[in-house]
């Protein structure tokens, strides 16, 4: 701490950006300049101990391409020129197709996406970024999110080199406002920390422990560089989580194999999915984690997987463009997306577990303003009464076994049916969420979305029909099959020669969250267990981009704080 307080020369304004050699030494390179030119250089040295910020992104959010040819399998556009130009890619990219490039055992993670850093960026280099594994992530989600950790965890204050009262501090800035809104804010020429501190703490919904000074002050004893954990997300998270249990050793390795740095934890911050990765790591392996930041993670699962391999991606009516696009890349309907995720362990393992309340899905009349549910789903197991059925089975069975193989790669493999390849990924899907159940590290923290007005979410899905069903035609509705398997969620039934009826399913959302994560899934991270140190429920974020959100980056700082203390004291 004394080297970043001490006196700096005044004519030190010409900042140069932190690198670091082939051995991950750090280093700083200039040029030299006429003797006319009095200002002299900024190097802000970093402290010697480190721990590690290990970002662990969602579903969808890690580049991925083919093992063998390299060719790119997953890599969202960036910008919206791009968007368009990959929807229009999509739309004629066959199913075979995506069937290819979707397979969890002929994939791997890219880490040649994008990775653009800006000139006044002093942190880190592109270079250096890439060796995080910045690369591996889809640029437009996260790299904005991982260089404001950068510039929150390790420039804290605003005139960086100097002291405290040189320049305003910016921890009101990067969330730890609990403890300055109890500081003395009387002086004239400091920020209003009290009246920053209340509106943090009513975005957050909590009021939790203030840091004392002496830990706001042991932030400044470490290094805090941040990593990326891109993975194969069309693998099971338990692979994933092996595999980053690998990269929490790699790293650090990488700085222990350095003179100048030291480290023994990890921290890991995940986003979505990226908590179930965590999770499963931490359940194997909490050694070499310090603890954990989740952010919108789907703990009980969402049931909106189940709609969209029958309907496809949803889209919010005529005007939704966005969604639109989106639903074209990622899938329009059940022909694009079951070929590609039905064999998907990964995927699979976000539909709802036994964390999430049961009779999510549900078969309603719907006549006028009147409903009346024929049928809730699951009454105990959904693999059982849910995932394992199919169009063959029944009308409101997931999967229509006739989509998943339509590049006929696993027929002419011989090993399996496309229906077996299918119910083997519902195993390990099963067998992962028996596994994990809801264990957690014993150091958790985390955010989810409470949004109950702009961003609702699908926390039942509904098969709605409006004709009249009569009492002795429920018996044998369950078990009717679908004259005409229609790929984007309706249903004919026929119950018999004279009597169809029509189904649909509904596409208006009925449960608060963050626009993906329902309420219920969200705060099922509260059950964790052990039970989480702190978690803070939010409004006014869509769940792709939380973390660009002001409150919940200032809650992941703030618990990023709080487990920081629990570090060995640092190397002078």
């Amino acid at each position: 701490m004394a080297d970043r307080e001490r006196a700096v020369d005044s004519k030190a304004v010409r900042r140069l950006p932190l690198e670091f050699d082939d051995r991950g030494e750090p280093m700083f390179s200039s040029v030299k300049s006429p003797e006319d030119f009095k200002l002299s250089a900024l190097v802000i040295r970093p402290p010697h101990t480190v721990i590690p910020i290990i970002f662990v992104p969602g579903i969808m959010g890690t580049n991925i391409r083919m093992s063998a040819s390299k060719e790119i399998s997953w890599m969202p556009p960036n910008g919206i020129l791009k968007g368009l130009g990959e929807a229009i890619s999509r739309s004629r990219q066959s199913p075979a197709k995506r069937q290819l490039q979707f397979d969890p055992n002929k994939t791997e993670v890219n880490p040649d996406g994008p990775c653009n850093i800006p000139r006044n960026f002093f942190m880190l280099t592109e270079k250096e970024a890439k060796k995080r594994g910045w690369g591996a992530l889809h640029a437009d989600s996260y790299h904005e999110t991982l260089q404001q950790l950068e510039i929150s965890l390790n420039e804290q204050y605003s005139k960086p080199g100097r002291s405290k009262e040189d320049g305003n501090h910016l921890l009101e800035e990067i969330g730890l406002l609990t403890q300055l809104g109890a500081a003395d804010s009387s002086s004239t020429d400091k920020p209003d920390y009290k009246k920053a501190a209340a509106k943090a703490a009513a975005a957050w919904g909590e009021t939790p422990p203030a840091l004392s000074p002496a830990e706001v002050d042991k932030l400044d004893d470490y290094y805090y560089p941040v990593w990326a954990c891109g993975y194969n997300w069309l693998q099971s998270n338990k692979v994933s989580g092996e595999h980053l249990l690998k990269r929490i050793n790699e790293v650090i390795k990488f700085y222990n194999d350095s003179q100048y740095f030291e480290c023994s934890k990890v921290i890991l911050l995940t986003h979505s999915m990226g908590g179930f990765v965590a999770r499963s790591a931490a359940q194997q392996d909490p050694s070499k984690i310090l603890g954990v930041v989740h952010g919108v993670q789907p703990v009980g699962g969402a049931p909106v997987v189940y709609r969209r391999f029958r309907a496809g991606t949803e889209v919010d009516g005529f005007f939704d463009i966005a969604g639109a696009a989106a639903a074209v890349i990622i899938g329009w309907s059940a022909t694009e997306i079951t070929p590609a995720l039905s064999c998907a362990p990964g995927p699979l393992e976000l539909l709802p577990n036994s964390a999430y309340p049961k009779g999510w899905l549900k078969i309603i009349q719907k006549t006028g303003s009147e409903e009346r549910i024929i049928k809730q789903l699951p009454e105990s197991d959904p693999y059982e009464e849910i995932y394992s059925k199919t169009t063959d089975d029944c009308w409101w069975g997931m999967v229509d076994p006739s989509l998943i193989d339509p590049a006929g790669a696993i027929k002419s493999a011989k090993s399996k049916t496309p229906l077996k390849a299918h119910k083997d990924a519902l195993i390990i899907a099963a067998n992962f969420h028996e596994t994990v159940g809801l264990s957690a590290h014993p150091k958790t923290y985390g955010y989810y979305g409470i949004d109950d007005n702009k961003f609702l979410t699908f926390g039942n899905i509904s098969w709605d029909s409006k004709n009249k069903i009569s009492t002795e035609n429920e018996s044998v509705l369950l078990a009717a099959k679908d004259q005409w398997r229609n790929t984007t969620g309706k249903a004919d039934v026929a119950l018999d020669a004279k009597n169809t009826l029509h189904f649909k399913l509904r596409n208006e959302r009925d449960q608060g969250g963050d626009g993906t994560v329902p309420l219920v899934s969200g705060a099922a991270l509260e059950k964790l267990i052990p039970a989480p140190q702190m978690v803070f429920k939010m409004k006014g974020f869509d769940h792709q981009n939380s973390y660009k959100n002001r409150f919940a980056m200032q809650s992941t700082i703030y618990s990023i704080a709080k487990l920081v203390q629990l570090a060995e004291p640092a190397t002078p």
